[in-house]
Order: C-alpha cells, then structure tokens, then sequence
C-alpha cells in the first residue's frame, strides 16, 4: 500500500442558501463563493476586501514597535553622514531586505553600504566577529534586516562600542531580547500589529515606508520576492504586498531580474506565486547557499545591463550545481534515516561532506518523505561543528522544541516550522534526545498526519478554463490562503507515463464523457510507477491550473496527495530473466529452494529471501517478489488470500513450463496404445525421441501419454525396458491421476503465466483483499 502523506478531511460544511446569495451579490460562481465562505469570508464587504486588496490595506508603519525612534536615528545619522550598514541574510528573504532598505538610503542620500554573511564563516545572524570587523571600519549605525533579535551578544558589544544597532526582524522571539537602540519587529510583545506575520522584506518595506512618508510601490517586485521566498502567510497586509507585488514584478524593468528570468527561461509577464517559489527564489538561494549572497542585492539593485547579466550567468550556473549537489544529499540522508530504522519521532541526521549550505532543502525533502519534523547537518572536520537546518510539520512546534536548550548550541534562530543552528558534533546524541522528549511532550505521536482539506468533488466535465479563472480570484495563494484542493469524479485514468530527465514524474489523464484534463504528480518516484501498472487501485486529490501552450489555456491537475489503500499488484512476468528484474530492495520469495539455488546469483545483496509458503505467511511484507510459479491455481488461492504485503511482484518464472503439452486426442492415444501393444522390451530410456519422431508427437506429450498408460495399466516397465500389456478392461483415462493433474497444470499455466495482465492482478488483488 502507499499511504496517503495526508489525513484527507471534507471543508466545513456551508450553507446553500449563503452560497447562494453570496454568488449573486459578486456575480460568481457558486464554487467561488463556497470557497470563500469555506476561508471565513461571509459578507459582500468582506469578500470584496478580499478579492480586490489596495494599498489602502497596507497599515500605518508607525503602529509598528520603535518604528519613530528608528526612523529618527536613521535621520540623523543621513543629516550627520554616519556610515551605515545593512546587515542582512543569504536567503531570498534577506537579500530582498537588504535591497529594499538600500536602495532607499541611497535614495535619501545616506552614506551607506551592506553585508550579508557568509553562511559558511558567519552562520546565521549577528556574527559577533562580523560586528567587531565592521566596527573596526568605521560603522556608525548597524540596521538589521531579516534577522537580528537572536543576536544579544553581538549586539551587546555593538551598543558598548558606541554603535547604535536598529533591529528589524520578523523571525520568533527569544525570552531575552538584545539591548539595541531599536527593535522594529510586528509581533513584539504588548504591540499589536495589525499583520504580524510580515516577512523580513515586509519589516525592511515598512521601515522604508516610514523613512520616505509613502509607500514605495517601485519596491515592491522586490517585496513580493522575499514575502514569496519566506513562507509566510498571505492575509491581511501579506496579501495586498503580494498582489501589488506581482504586478510590479510582470512590469518590472530590473535589468537584474529580466536577466535571472531569462537565463530560467521565465516570462515575468506570467507571474505568479509559483515563477519565484520554483524560479526566482531557488536560484537567488543558490548564491547564499554555495558561495556568497553578497551579489544577489548588486543583481537586484543594479541598472548596469552587463553587470546584471554577468551575475544571473553565474547563479545559474550555481543554481544547476545545487541541484546535482542536494540530489546526493538527499540520497545519503534517507540511507541513513533507513539504517536508523524510523526509531524516532524527529529525523536528525548529519554527515561529514554535505555543504550546510543546502541541508534546507534536504531537510525539506525529507519532511515531505517522512512526514516528520527533521534537521540535517552537515558537519565540518576542522572544526567539528554541525550547521543545519530544521523542517517541520504542523504537529510539531520546532522552535518551542529547540528554544530551551540553548545551551546545546554555537548558534541557533528560527521559528514554528523551520531554524538554523550550529552545534558541537558531540552533542548531537543529546539534541536528539532532546527534540525525542520534545515530541513526547508536543504529543506528535497521537497528533497524526497534516490535514488536507478537501474543498469539494469536482466531476470531470464541469471543469474548464471559465471554473478555473474564477476559482484563481482567490488568489494569491500561500500559507494562510492555501490553494483549493478537490476530489476527482467521472473518469477513466488514460496514458499514465513516467516523464522528465529522470523519469521521476507522473502525468496521466483524466478521460471525461466530454473531454479530458492532464494530471502531473511531480517527484512520485516508485509510487508513480505503481499507478502507472495498477492506476484503478489509487485514489488522488489535486489543484486546478491553468496550462499555457502554444497559446492556447488548457485545465491541468496538480496532484496534492496519491493515495492507494489495497495492495499494489505490479506483473513482472517473463519467459527470459533478466539481472534487471532483482535490482531492487525488496523480498524475494521461492516455492520451492532448487529453484532459489538456480537464480541465488541474481540476488541483490540488500535483498531479503523467503522460501516456502511456511514462512511466508507468518509476517507482513512491505515489498515481495514471487519468483517462481505457484505450483496450482488453489495453492495460488490458498497463499493469496492469507498474505499481507503492501506491493507484490510477480514474475512467476515457470521452471516447468509444459505449455506445449496439450490433452492428447482419442487418435493420438489409439496410435501409442498400438504401437506399445506391438513392440516389447522397448529400451525407453534413449528411444523416446526415435518413438515420437515415427509416431508424430512431440517427446513430452509422448512421456505424457505414456505416463497415463503406466498408471492404466497398459505398459509395464522394469529396469528401463517397456512392454505393453493387453487389457479387455474399459478404462476411463479422464478419471486417471495423471490426466486430472496434467489438466490442473494447463489450467494454472493459462491463468498464472499466459493469461492477460488485467485479469490476472484483479483475480489476485481480489483474494488480498478479502
């Protein structure tokens, strides 16, 4: 079985009545306004605040904490000509900020500069070496931007040294806050912003807004990058930042962001959400997360063509070797996790050759495979400290599981569902323990999946361009305001195919009464492969999208969650062996052990082996391969109906393959019978071939034959030689031993290893079923 990643629930239920009268006052349709009813939007008033975000819903920034106090000592230090550093972060988030506020200074006219740390010399935030270097250099004023409140110790020695520190930050809050001059942070405590869940960039946008007395609405295609980027949910102000947002960004004239897209071969006039989560946004990572993210704020503020150009060559060129790189990652964590044997409810797994710089994403693949919180490190051999990242799941509040043991690390900020920390290697058996007594205490065990609700069952034929347009009125979609996900009717599953360089995506179609709609389920792996041999056993829910090609708008599914309760049947069967068909970790099962010694070589070494129908039915399976062909159709029944397994295999190579021995004729049968009464003392043993060759039969339907007669009666052999027997007795062959099992065989053989796929898996999947 494949078990959905998800613990798919039904919306509430809404009223038809409200669906109703809310369709009519907006002039949608009726799907629209159940959606929005379903996201707690109830009244007209309500609805058009929704879907029609202004700049009027982007609040006062002076209601933000020490946003005067910050504003007036940014003034002063532009009116005295102090010497100001931005001191960002390598994520898109941090570059984003670094840019906005920037780009502003310079606008007023500030002696300014920046620094975004290094991820490998640096780590996350405040660096306390970092601040006295720059403090050396004749820093004035430090500003923070998307990070800051984790940083007490370097900004302790900032103040001290006559350098005032203006945070801005949006990342949890620690039980001690650094003693800066300000801190500009939308959840602090006692303020009550009216969007605390801005992102870095937003914090860094609101400052600007202050520091100009407008909001700077040229800014904002860089807002909605890092807003984007980070995660963050898009209510309330996040909302109207990323609409306006997108808009800035399909017209922006950024020589730096028309060339990251072009080398991505993106058309920024399409913008969406999903052009910087799976565009943009991976490939400005990639500089922090490989080399420096330094030239991601020179690529975004720059209006020099040829400069803009070189830089997105290069982080194109980065962002192909994070690929390569995060795949072999990703390969040695699960191994490891593998070897662990799942025993515990947080993965942590670290290793001495992966760059830090891209254990966020591991850590990212591996709650998406896992369904558990993770932190993967990547440990360095000089000096023998861990930097990783942390994942998590809904259950399971990462930074409440971390905050306390502070005292474990060189370094650590965060938030809910995701951290960054360093940590001496030798206490990661503790940090372990620590996030294992942490699950205990969050219960993640009772919590169960992550919930993906499900916004209705959608048949086939209603779904079109003109549904999916109005459903996109929704947008933008994002944390907070997920993407509506439904349930399929009215179908039959078409041409399900493996695609892509790797062959690791699943698309299929969905074949309706009218027309049909292409579904991709992306990264599906073995999971695709087995719907692709078994799609009626699998259930799956998706999003709508709309499909430009070559012009023309076509509806696409996007799988969310594919699902398969009953076992999968996958038919493997062949007349010719292949090494091919033993490469995979699984168990393989033999009937009978000589034929297991036969094929021993073919073995794989991580493979495990059952031979005798005993021992396979006193345990459950995750993945078996049956070799060899049962021996009948009833043990064939008997075996099925009492396995467990979740995948079964079948190759069923048939070692005694008699397919060419048919039932012999009436004339067949009167031809050998004369021919044995005729001739005695017949040598056997090396005369078969000569006997059939002059009686016109093949030699195994002659053995056959020959067989019967032995048991009839008809023949006598002793020490090799034959002699027929008269016999005035009437005998029923078709009563024999012999003839009943020979028609049992044909039967089993046309079932098990002639008959059609189809009928084959179905006949076996009923019995697992039962």
């Amino acid at each position: 079985m494949f078990e959905a990643k998800y613990h798919w629930v039904a919306a509430s239920a809404v009223d038809e009545t409200e669906i109703k009268n809310l369709s009519q006052a907006l002039k949608v349709d009726s799907l629209t306004a159940k959606l929005l009813l379903q996201r707690g939007v109830k009244t007209p008033a309500e609805a058009e605040i929704f879907l029609n975000p202004t700049l009027a819903q982007i609040d006062d920034p002076f209601k933000m904490h020490d946003m005067q106090r910050a504003v007036e000592r940014i003034q002063q230090a532009i009116a005295t000509g102090e010497q100001i550093i931005i001191y960002g972060d390598y994520d898109v988030d941090g570059i984003s900020s670094t840019a906005v506020v920037y780009e502003a200074l310079m606008e007023l006219g500030a002696k300014v500069d920046y620094y975004i740390p290094n991820r490998f010399k640096d780590g996350y935030g405040p660096n306390l070496e970092r601040y006295q270097q720059l403090i050396q250099e004749k820093t004035e004023l430090l500003i923070t931007v998307d990070n800051g409140v984790a940083g007490a110790s370097a900004v302790e020695f900032a103040q001290k040294a006559g350098v005032d520190v203006i945070i801005t930050d949006h990342h949890a809050l620690p039980a001690k806050l650094p003693a800066a001059y300000a801190i500009v942070h939308p959840r602090y405590p006692g303020s009550e912003y009216s969007c605390p869940n801005l992102a870095g960039v937003g914090v860094a946008f609101k400052l600007v807004s202050a520091l100009l007395d407008e909001v700077p609405q040229e800014m904002l295609d860089l807002v909605v990058l890092g807003t984007i980027a980070d995660l963050v949910d898009l209510t309330g102000e996040n909302r109207a930042l990323v609409k306006f947002g997108l808009l800035a960004l399909q017209q922006t004239q950024r020589p730096g962001l028309l060339a990251l897209a072009a080398n991505a071969k993106l058309d920024l006039i399409q913008a969406d959400p999903e052009t910087i989560s799976f565009g943009l946004a991976p490939r400005l990572n990639s500089l922090g997360r490989l080399a420096s993210g330094q030239p991601g704020v020179e690529l975004l503020t720059t209006f020099a063509e040829d400069k803009a150009a070189e830089i997105a060559t290069k982080i194109e060129q980065l962002n192909q070797k994070r690929q390569q790189e995060t795949e072999k990652i990703t390969t040695a964590a699960m191994n490891q996790l593998t070897n662990n044997g799942g025993r515990h409810l947080v993965n942590v797994v670290a290793g001495a050759d992966w760059n830090p710089g891209l254990v966020g994403i591991v850590a990212s693949r591996l709650v998406e495979k896992t369904q558990r919180p993770t932190l993967v490190l990547g440990i360095d051999a000089k000096t023998g400290l861990a930097k990783g990242s942390g994942r998590s799941i809904a259950a399971f509040d990462l930074f409440a599981a971390l905050d306390p043991q502070r005292q474990l690390f060189e370094a650590f900020g965060g938030h809910q569902q995701a951290c960054g920390l360093t940590i001496k290697k030798e206490q990661l058996p503790q940090l372990q323990r620590a996030l294992d007594q942490a699950a205990d205490q969050q219960q993640i065990k009772t919590a169960g999946k992550d919930k993906l609700v499900i916004a209705a069952s959608l048949p086939i034929t209603e779904i079109d361009p003109k549904l999916i347009k109005q459903i996109n009125l929704l947008q933008p979609f994002g944390p907070g305001n997920p993407a509506p996900t439904f349930s399929f009717t009215d179908f039959n599953v078409v041409q399900p195919r493996m695609i892509g360089k790797k062959k690791n995506h699943l698309q299929f179609k969905l074949q309706g009464e009218k027309h049909s709609i292409t579904a991709i389920d992306f990264f599906a792996g073995e999971q695709g492969e087995a719907f692709i041999r078994q799609p009626t056993a699998f259930k799956f829910v998706g999003h709508l999208t709309l499909n430009r090609w070559k012009n023309q708008l076509n509806p696409q599914i996007m799988v969310a969650d594919l699902a398969c309760d009953s076992p999968v049947v996958i038919d493997q069967r062949t007349l010719k062996l292949s090494r091919k068909l033993f490469q995979q970790s699984a168990t393989y099962f033999f009937f009978e052990e000589r034929h297991y010694k036969l094929l021993k070589t073919y073995l794989p070494l991580n493979g495990q082996l059952v031979i005798g129908k005993k021992q396979l039915l006193s345990q459950h399976f995750a993945r078996l391969v049956i070799v060899d062909c049962p021996p009948s159709i009833s043990e064939g029944e008997q075996i099925f109906s009492q396995l467990q397994v979740d995948q079964l295999e079948l190759i069923f190579y048939p070692f005694n393959l008699q397919a060419g021995i048919k039932i012999p004729t009436r004339t067949e049968l009167a031809q050998v019978y004369r021919y044995v009464v005729n001739h005695q003392q017949i040598q056997i043993t090396n005369n078969v071939e000569k006997m059939a060759a002059y009686l016109q039969v093949k030699p195994q339907q002659l053995n056959f034959i020959l067989q019967m007669f032995f048991e009839a009666g008809f023949v006598k052999i002793d020490n090799g030689l034959m002699t027929g027997c008269t016999s005035q007795r009437k005998i029923d062959l078709t009563k024999l031993d012999s003839y009943r099992s020979r028609l049992q065989q044909l039967k089993s053989e046309k079932i098990l290893i002639q008959g059609k796929s189809a009928g084959l898996t179905n006949w076996i999947l009923r019995l697992l079923t039962n």
